[in-house]
Protein backbone atom coordinates (compact mmCIF):
# COMPACT_ATOMS: atom_id res chain seq x y z
CA UNK A 1 0.00 0.00 0.00
CA UNK A 2 1.30 3.43 -0.72
CA UNK A 3 0.25 6.57 1.41
CA UNK A 4 -0.87 9.74 -0.49
CA UNK A 5 -2.35 12.98 -0.07
CA UNK A 6 -5.04 14.91 -1.81
CA UNK A 7 -6.05 18.46 -1.73
CA UNK A 8 -8.85 19.80 -3.42
CA UNK A 9 -10.52 23.04 -3.54
CA UNK A 10 -14.43 23.35 -3.34
CA UNK A 11 -16.87 25.93 -4.12
CA UNK A 12 -16.88 29.04 -1.61
CA UNK A 13 -21.21 28.43 -1.35
CA UNK A 14 -20.96 25.15 0.01
CA UNK A 15 -23.00 25.13 3.80
CA UNK A 16 -20.96 23.49 6.06
CA UNK A 17 -23.39 20.47 5.55
CA UNK A 18 -23.05 20.45 1.92
CA UNK A 19 -19.02 20.48 2.69
CA UNK A 20 -19.44 17.71 5.06
CA UNK A 21 -21.59 15.48 2.21
CA UNK A 22 -18.81 16.16 -0.39
CA UNK A 23 -16.08 15.04 2.33
CA UNK A 24 -18.11 12.09 3.80
CA UNK A 25 -18.71 10.93 -0.25
CA UNK A 26 -14.86 10.82 -1.08
CA UNK A 27 -14.60 8.89 2.13
CA UNK A 28 -16.87 6.20 1.48
CA UNK A 29 -14.61 5.81 -1.87
CA UNK A 30 -11.64 5.71 -0.67
CA UNK A 31 -12.95 3.53 1.79
CA UNK A 32 -14.61 1.13 -0.60
CA UNK A 33 -11.71 0.37 -2.54
CA UNK A 34 -9.63 -0.72 0.55
CA UNK A 35 -7.98 2.05 1.51
CA UNK A 36 -7.62 3.91 4.94
CA UNK A 37 -8.56 7.68 5.56
CA UNK A 38 -5.51 8.95 7.81
CA UNK A 39 -6.78 12.40 7.94
CA UNK A 40 -8.58 15.53 6.62
CA UNK A 41 -7.94 18.78 6.94
CA UNK A 42 -10.25 21.56 6.58
CA UNK A 43 -8.13 24.37 5.19
CA UNK A 44 -11.20 26.99 5.29
CA UNK A 45 -12.47 29.50 2.34
CA UNK A 46 -9.47 31.34 0.91
CA UNK A 47 -8.60 33.57 -2.20
CA UNK A 48 -7.73 32.17 -5.12
CA UNK A 49 -4.47 32.96 -6.81
CA UNK A 50 -6.48 33.26 -10.08
CA UNK A 51 -9.63 33.09 -11.06
CA UNK A 52 -10.91 29.52 -11.88
CA UNK A 53 -14.10 29.00 -13.24
CA UNK A 54 -14.96 32.61 -13.07
CA UNK A 55 -14.48 32.37 -8.89
CA UNK A 56 -11.76 33.95 -6.64
CA UNK A 57 -12.70 31.75 -3.42
CA UNK A 58 -12.78 28.83 -2.38
CA UNK A 59 -12.56 26.08 0.23
CA UNK A 60 -9.58 24.20 0.58
CA UNK A 61 -9.64 20.50 1.90
CA UNK A 62 -6.54 18.04 2.64
CA UNK A 63 -7.18 14.23 2.81
CA UNK A 64 -4.52 12.15 3.80
CA UNK A 65 -5.23 8.77 3.19
CA UNK A 66 -3.36 4.77 2.52
CA UNK A 67 -4.11 2.58 -0.05
CA UNK A 68 -3.37 1.17 -4.02
CA UNK A 69 -2.92 3.06 -6.32
CA UNK A 70 -6.48 2.12 -7.85
CA UNK A 71 -7.63 4.36 -5.02
CA UNK A 72 -6.38 7.07 -5.60
CA UNK A 73 -6.95 6.89 -9.64
CA UNK A 74 -11.09 6.09 -8.94
CA UNK A 75 -10.14 9.29 -6.22
CA UNK A 76 -9.42 11.79 -9.21
CA UNK A 77 -11.81 10.23 -11.67
CA UNK A 78 -14.96 11.12 -8.67
CA UNK A 79 -12.98 14.50 -8.19
CA UNK A 80 -12.92 15.41 -12.01
CA UNK A 81 -16.62 15.15 -12.58
CA UNK A 82 -18.24 16.40 -9.35
CA UNK A 83 -19.31 19.95 -10.26
CA UNK A 84 -18.46 21.12 -6.43
CA UNK A 85 -14.67 20.70 -7.03
CA UNK A 86 -13.00 23.64 -8.41
CA UNK A 87 -9.21 21.66 -8.64
CA UNK A 88 -7.61 18.98 -7.09
CA UNK A 89 -3.94 17.40 -7.07
CA UNK A 90 -2.65 14.21 -5.39
CA UNK A 91 1.13 13.58 -4.33
CA UNK A 92 2.21 10.02 -3.49
CA UNK A 93 4.16 10.87 -0.26
CA UNK A 94 5.47 6.92 0.36
CA UNK A 95 5.80 3.78 -1.32
CA UNK A 96 5.60 1.64 1.11
CA UNK A 97 3.54 2.02 4.41
CA UNK A 98 3.27 0.19 8.29
CA UNK A 99 -0.15 -0.37 9.07
CA UNK A 100 0.70 -0.59 12.43
CA UNK A 101 2.05 3.14 12.49
CA UNK A 102 -1.31 4.65 10.46
CA UNK A 103 -3.42 3.31 13.05
CA UNK A 104 -0.88 4.58 15.49
CA UNK A 105 -1.37 8.03 13.88
CA UNK A 106 -5.27 7.62 13.34
CA UNK A 107 -5.50 7.03 17.04
CA UNK A 108 -3.15 10.13 18.15
CA UNK A 109 -4.92 12.05 15.85
CA UNK A 110 -8.47 10.94 17.80
CA UNK A 111 -7.55 11.93 20.97
CA UNK A 112 -5.89 14.94 19.92
CA UNK A 113 -9.51 16.10 19.10
CA UNK A 114 -11.06 14.72 21.58
CA UNK A 115 -8.71 16.41 24.43
CA UNK A 116 -9.56 20.00 22.22
CA UNK A 117 -13.19 19.57 22.63
CA UNK A 118 -13.01 19.01 26.18
CA UNK A 119 -12.66 21.88 28.50
CA UNK A 120 -10.46 21.58 31.42
CA UNK A 121 -11.54 21.16 34.91
CA UNK A 122 -11.74 25.00 36.53
CA UNK A 123 -11.35 27.07 33.53
CA UNK A 124 -13.65 28.93 32.48
CA UNK A 125 -15.44 27.95 28.89
CA UNK A 126 -17.82 31.04 27.63
CA UNK A 127 -18.02 34.53 29.26
CA UNK A 128 -21.52 36.34 29.21
CA UNK A 129 -21.62 39.50 27.55
CA UNK A 130 -22.38 40.78 31.09
CA UNK A 131 -18.71 39.28 32.61
CA UNK A 132 -17.53 40.84 29.48
CA UNK A 133 -18.15 44.15 29.99
CA UNK A 134 -17.25 44.13 33.92
CA UNK A 135 -13.88 42.60 33.26
CA UNK A 136 -12.65 44.96 30.17
CA UNK A 137 -13.95 48.30 31.73
CA UNK A 138 -10.97 50.00 34.43
CA UNK A 139 -12.90 51.25 37.63
CA UNK A 140 -11.98 55.02 37.66
CA UNK A 141 -12.47 56.68 41.01
CA UNK A 142 -11.98 60.57 39.93
CA UNK A 143 -13.29 62.09 37.09
CA UNK A 144 -11.09 62.36 34.02
CA UNK A 145 -11.18 66.63 34.10
CA UNK A 146 -10.43 66.84 37.71
CA UNK A 147 -7.03 64.77 36.81
CA UNK A 148 -6.80 67.11 33.41
CA UNK A 149 -6.75 70.01 35.59
CA UNK A 150 -3.90 68.80 38.19
CA UNK A 151 -1.55 68.08 35.46
CA UNK A 152 -2.51 71.33 33.82
CA UNK A 153 -1.47 72.99 36.91
CA UNK A 154 1.34 71.18 37.66
CA UNK A 155 2.83 71.66 34.44
CA UNK A 156 2.37 76.04 35.20
CA UNK A 157 3.94 75.33 38.36
CA UNK A 158 7.00 73.68 36.56
CA UNK A 159 7.38 75.80 34.22
CA UNK A 160 7.28 79.41 36.47
CA UNK A 161 10.46 77.86 38.88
Amino acid sequence: MRRYETIFITRAELSPEELDTVIDRYKTIIASFNGVVVRVDIWGKRKLAYLIQKRNEGIYVLVDYVGENAVRAEFERNLKYDENILRYQSVKLSDTVNMEDIEREIADAKKATVVDDVPAEGHETEKTIEDAKEDDVPQVDEPLTDVIKDAVTDNEKGGEE
